[in-house]
Formats: structure tokens, C-alpha cells, sequence
């Protein structure tokens, strides 16, 4: 089984681990019945993935009442991520709403979310679509020694920092991420489509990651003239975020993104070109690489080579990844767990 294949297991196994907790806790004999509906795999044409998206999570038949309620699901590995995305996950909830085949909605978060801020996901208007934080689950796990320390287990799998900071700002923002995601599939591989590709890629950075980084170039020439990166980015090192951990980790203020078109697989001279552009005194030791087609074996060598050696982080996603975190951000998913996943993946495996 190959590497990357592995790392969407261990990824989709903590996800399904949050949806059977809330399943069992909604299915306690004083709480109700919760069925799961999503398919384990993915759709395969168009058609299917428009009925695909508009299904929740599960199923939730409230103990005593007759009509059935959404439950969306949303993971998130540090507590600014779901300020950032719980608009989005509102709005989406509503599309499944939609359908008139539930009555309600309730999307269950692996965050606390204090009164303070829950209240300001309400709008006096529509009550329709409510926001559960871990708070509600351990009220509703209480007296159950088996749930509680099943998500107290999920709870230390799952969330990355402990703090919870700032006011919550609602973005308006129409995220177009399945959009852009068709238009990079789309672009031929190669030389036919890489201008295409590169500035897609470019604006699926900023539209993923335009909250976390500041002042993001693209086309930057380095000092000798010599090597030309695709996109840089400044990382906002207030707060806690993913991007924030890798300042501190990294010892870096910036991320540097490549995008590579190749039909093949990358090999260790494309590593090698990315790794011109990062050095520690300029503070740039970290950067995504985005290969259409995964890189092979002797680029992922290089790439630990140059961690364990120089102390600076390649991290290589494959198109079809980028396309995932771009359709999950439309539904309010954060992107940077599957980077943090990517990244883990790399440091856990990597020899002396």
C-alpha cells in the first residue's frame, strides 16, 4: 500500500471515530436513535456527488419527538479553524435543509465553544441550524463512563492547541473551492497546461490559506537572479492555527508554494529546485510543493534528507489532495488538517 494511500486511512479513520462517538452518544436509550447515511466511498460522476453533498452525517431521531434532525460533523485540530469555517458549515447545512427531509439541523464540533460565542451562530430569524460544541456531548455522555473516556481520548487524537481566542467573525464570503477544484482537473498535465495550473494553484492558496498568510506573492526571483518561486507567503503568527505551529517548529516567517505539472510523478530534481528558495537566515525553511502526481521514491528520500540535514521542510500534496481541501472548505472543513496530517506522516516516519 502506498504512502499516500496510507495517510487518507489514518486521516478518515479519526474522522469515522468522531462520527461512531456521536452516533453512540445520540443513540443512548434516554437520548434517541442516530443512524449513519454517508456512503464509505466516494461518488464517481457529477450526478452522484451533487446527492452525495446535500447527505448529513447521520441521522438523529430525538427521544419522544417524530421528526428527524441533520447532524453534520465537522473536525477541527485547533480551535481558530473553526472560526474561520463555521459560516461555511452553517450555509451548507442549510442547502441539506433544503430538501425538506429533516426539520432541523445540528452541527457537532470537536471544540468547546463557549456561550458567548454560540450564541452569536444564531440568527433570530431562523433557528433551524444549531451549533454543539464538546460541552453538549459530554452532557449528554454524562453517566456513561465508556463515552466519556472515548472522547476524552478522541478530544487528546484531535485538537492541536488549547487556546480559544478573539471574537468570532462571520465571513460572507461565497466559497467557490469545488469550482476551482474542476478547473485544475481539468488543465492538461504538462507543459500544454502549466501556466493554467500555476495560477489556479495560486488561487486555491489564497482562497485556502488567504486568512492565515499576509502578503502572498507570486512569480518572486531570488536575489542572483537564478531561481523563481511560484508563491510566497507571510505566516500571521498571532493565535493559535496550524500555520502558527509551523512558524514556532520551523523556526520560519514564510511559506513557500511551488506548483509542479508534470505528467509523472516528481523526482529529486524538482525537490532540489524548491529547495533553492528556502534558507534559515532568510527565515524561509518551509514549503509546499503541490505535484499533480505525487512525487516518487528518491524525491520523498530528498525530502527527509533535507529535514534531517538542513533542517528544512518539503511538504509534497498531490493535485487530487488540493482539490479535497479545496470541495471540504466549501462545507466549512478545515484544509490544514490534511496538511498537519501530511506533515505528521513525514516526522513520525523519518529516521536518525
Amino acid at each position: 500500500m502506498g504512502k499516500m494511500k496510507e495517510l487518507q486511512i489514518e486521516t478518515q479513520n479519526l474522522a469515522r471515530d468522531w462520527e461512531g462517538l456521536v452516533e453512540d452518544i445520540l443513540s443512548q436509550p434516554a437520548v434517541g436513535s442516530a443512524v449513519a447515511l454517508k456512503p464509505d466511498e466516494m461518488p464517481a460522476t457529477e450526478d452522484e456527488y451533487e446527492q452525495f453533498r446535500l447527505v448529513p452525517d447521520l441521522r438523529f431521531q430525538p427521544l419522544g419527538l417524530d421528526h428527524s434532525v441533520a447532524i453534520e460533523i465537522r473536525m477541527f485540530r485547533w480551535h481558530r479553524d473553526w472560526h474561520q469555517r463555521i459560516s461555511d458549515s452553517i450555509a451548507h447545512m442549510h442547502e441539506i435543509l433544503s430538501s425538506d427531509e429533516f426539520d432541523r439541523g445540528i452541527i457537532v464540533t470537536t471544540v468547546d465553544l463557549p456561550d458567548n460565542l454560540r450564541t452569536q451562530l444564531y440568527s433570530p430569524e431562523d433557528r433551524r441550524v444549531e451549533v454543539w460544541g464538546v460541552e453538549k456531548l459530554r452532557e449528554l455522555a454524562e453517566g456513561n463512563d465508556a463515552l466519556s473516556s472515548i472522547l476524552d481520548e478522541l478530544l487528546s487524537e484531535t485538537i492541536l492547541d488549547d487556546d480559544l481566542r478573539g471574537p468570532l467573525k462571520m465571513d460572507p464570503e461565497l466559497r467557490q473551492g469545488r469550482m476551482l477544484a474542476d478547473k485544475l482537473r481539468q488543465t492538461p498535465a504538462g507543459l500544454k497546461g502549466w501556466r493554467d495550473f500555476e495560477l489556479l494553484t495560486e488561487e486555491a492558496i489564497r482562497l485556502l490559506f488567504g486568512r492565515d498568510l499576509s502578503n502572498i506573492n507570486a512569480q518572486q526571483r531570488t536575489d542572483d537572479g537564478l531561481n523563481r518561486m511560484d508563491l510566497i507567503g507571510r505566516i500571521k503568527t498571532e493565535g493559535g492555527s496550524f500555520w502558527a505551529m509551523v512558524a514556532s517548529d520551523f523556526s520560519t516567517r514564510y511559506v513557500v508554494f511551488d506548483a509542479k505539472n508534470s505528467h509523472d510523478p516528481i523526482t529529486q530534481q524538482e525537490i532540489q529546485i524548491t529547495e533553492k528558495y528556502l534558507f534559515a537566515r532568510g527565515l524561509r525553511t518551509f514549503a509546499v510543493v503541490i505535484a499533480r502526481n505525487g512525487a516518487d521514491q528518491g524525491a520523498s528520500k530528498l525530502v527527509e534528507t533535507q529535514l534531517r540535514e538542513n533542517g528544512k521542510f518539503i511538504l509534497v500534496i498531490t493535485l487530487a489532495e488540493l482539490c479535497a481541501m479545496l470541495e471540504g472548505a466549501d462545507v466549512g472543513e478545515a484544509p490544514e488538517n490534511l496538511l498537519f496530517e501530511r506533515m505528521d506522516y513525514v516526522l513520525m516516519r523519518m529516521g536518525r
